[in-house]
């Protein structure tokens, strides 16, 4: 008999607490459904679209956008303008809030991007953004991928192909920043495969192009100033390598950079170099370009 009754009382208080979390389960549910219904989707567009103008100093215009479920937007037919460059377009692009953190008023978003809708597996752009605030005013944290991106398509002025895989990883305190990007760190990598760059003045009008087999680059900033800890490419133009610093500034096309490439030329850059009318060198001479300047006005010197 009591073996019996501890089996009823074990199935009573089963019961019971069965039910209460069925009311916990509802609760939460009807607290999401609260939250996506009362969400300042609005708020958070126009507040993404001032920080991506501010960050990159483009003019960012969303043709379409809807708000996405359980918590996100989706931007469709994205432009990034700038009157001096070709405009680059995105196809899609979806950002996905986190509801823990915007239920502790912290700002986590999921961001995917695409080049073109048709090909879901190339051209993408994946990332995570942290903040401890919407207003991210504090700090603030990126981390991504970039999958089979077509360069020709993002810069269509200088490279007619090129295929460009890499990921980031990057943290900076807003809070503490002065003209540069703030307190903070971060590493990039990036590597490119069968690159063809265009138009490299060369002086007196002319232009010329190089093809490399594989490029690859790597930097590591501290606060805002980034080491190039690798800068390499090879192909049938030449080899090179290089060494420098980017000192970061916002918005990023005031970014300085202080490069050194040493370039060996190769047997297709001797034939392209006769035709321009270029100094003859000989496979194999190596030689010093100097990159300075900004991202938006740089200054090749040999």
């Amino acid at each position: 008999m009591g073996h019996d009754r501890n089996i009823l009382m074990n199935l009573k208080w089963f019961d019971d607490r069965k039910e209460i979390l069925a009311w916990v389960a509802a609760g939460l549910c009807l607290l999401a459904l609260t939250l996506m219904a009362t969400f300042p989707y609005a708020a958070l567009h126009l507040r993404l679209l001032a920080e991506l103008n501010r960050a990159t100093g483009m003019e960012v215009r969303v043709a379409d956008w809807t708000a996405g479920l359980p918590l996100g937007l989706e931007w469709r037919n994205v432009t990034l303008s700038k009157p001096d460059w070709t405009p680059i377009q995105l196809a899609f692009l979806q950002a996905r809030v986190g509801i823990v953190k915007a239920l502790g008023g912290e700002l986590g978003l999921d961001v995917v991007g695409q080049l073109d809708e048709g090909t879901p597996t190339a051209g993408l752009a994946r990332g995570t953004l942290t903040a401890s605030s919407f207003s991210l005013t504090g700090p603030v944290a990126v981390k991504g991928q970039l999958q089979q991106v077509d360069l020709s398509k993002v810069l269509r002025r200088y490279v007619s192909h090129g295929v460009l895989n890499g990921d980031f990883s990057h943290r900076v305190d807003l809070s503490q920043a002065t003209a540069g990007m703030g307190k903070g760190n971060g590493t990039w990598k990036a590597e490119v495969k069968d690159l063809a760059v265009e138009q490299i003045p060369v002086g007196n009008g002319r232009t010329l192009s190089l093809a490399f087999t594989k490029v690859s680059a790597g930097l590591v900033c501290q606060d805002s100033v980034c080491d190039v800890t690798e800068l390499k490419g090879d192909g049938i133009d030449g080899s090179f390598t290089g060494e420098g610093k980017i000192t970061l500034q916002r918005p990023m096309q005031n970014s300085q950079l202080a490069v050194a490439v040493t370039v060996v030329p190769g047997a297709g850059f001797a034939s392209k170099a006769a035709t321009l009318g270029l100094p003859p060198l000989p496979p194999g001479t190596p030689m010093t370009v100097n990159i300075l300047g900004t991202l938006a006005q740089t200054r090749v010197t040999l």
